[in-house]
């Protein structure tokens, strides 16, 4: 009977498939998830890691997601850290995310470094190490890579590409699961400071292609920062503020969902 009651939990709880919300921020779901030409802080490991280029500190982020009103506990948590090396090196980042509920755990060891290749253009990867872990059936472990690339252009425009889990990794000894696979289009444009207007076009193998459409406005240098965006199949809304310091953060973003409670995600920004 308990065996029973856990697959029930773990499937209202996740229709979607395992490792499917790592693309996860406060700051970038305030804009819909709309991230891959911008992700200029170390939440670039989870959206594109050529980003993490654009950190010329030493930076910490961290979010506790609470998942369509939490439900059986329904949570994602995360930190992240970038570190900027030598300028010929780049910056090195490294990733801690765990999602689930009490009996079903999805941890994620993720691995970054971006550099610079030339001019405006930048190259970065993700080495994620996948553990799962279902209470009365045990764990498995599996290791994905991810690509990503960003360049400049005119100034004022981002062009972002991301490729997720490009190795096709799986998970299960008999029978085998396909962890999520996709590829990820971003143009961010930034007209001045504070400001960040960006659209995302994402296709994951086997589903629908999605867009994203997101905005970013400062309203009072460091103290005020507003944000909104809107994503398809399904379509869901998003709204997102920032306050804090010239070096810490505090950031929340609510995203709305047609069936489910509302999701709820809340960020901490720190650099030194």
């Amino acid at each position: 009977m308990k065996k029973i009651l856990v697959l029930i939990l773990i499937i209202v709880s996740f229709s979607f498939a395992i490792f499917e919300d790592l693309e996860s921020g406060s700051r970038a779901e305030g804009m819909a998830n709309a991230f891959t030409a911008i992700a200029d802080d170390p939440s670039s490991i989870q959206y594109n890691p050529a980003g993490l280029t654009q950190i010329e500190k030493i930076s910490v982020m961290s979010f506790y997601k609470v998942l369509y009103g939490g439900i059986g506990n329904l949570h994602n948590i995360c930190i992240n850290a970038a570190y900027p090396l030598q300028k010929n090196a780049g910056v090195v980042g490294i990733g801690l995310q765990e999602m689930g509920i009490s009996l079903h755990s999805e941890k994620v060891l993720t691995l970054s470094q971006g550099v610079n290749l030339v001019r405006d253009i930048a190259f970065g990867y993700n080495i994620r190490g996948y553990q799962l872990s279902v209470t009365d059936y045990g764990s498995a472990m599996t290791f994905g890579i991810d690509l990503g690339v960003l360049t400049k252009l005119y100034k004022r425009w981002q062009v972002g590409f991301y490729v997720h889990n490009i190795n096709n990794p799986k998970m299960g000894s008999v029978t085998k699961y396909n962890l999520p696979r996709l590829l990820n289009f971003g143009v961010a444009y930034r007209p001045t400071i504070g400001i960040n207007s960006s659209l995302d076009i994402s296709k994951e193998v086997g589903k629908p292609t999605r867009f994203f459409v997101g905005q970013e406005f400062q309203i009072i240098e460091d103290y005020l920062t507003i944000r909104a965006g809107i994503q398809t199949d399904p379509n869901r809304f998003a709204l997102g503020v920032r306050s804090g310091t010239k070096k810490v953060f505090i950031d929340y973003a609510v995203m709305t969902h047609a069936d489910l409670p509302w999701t709820h995600n809340f960020g901490l920004a720190v650099s030194f």
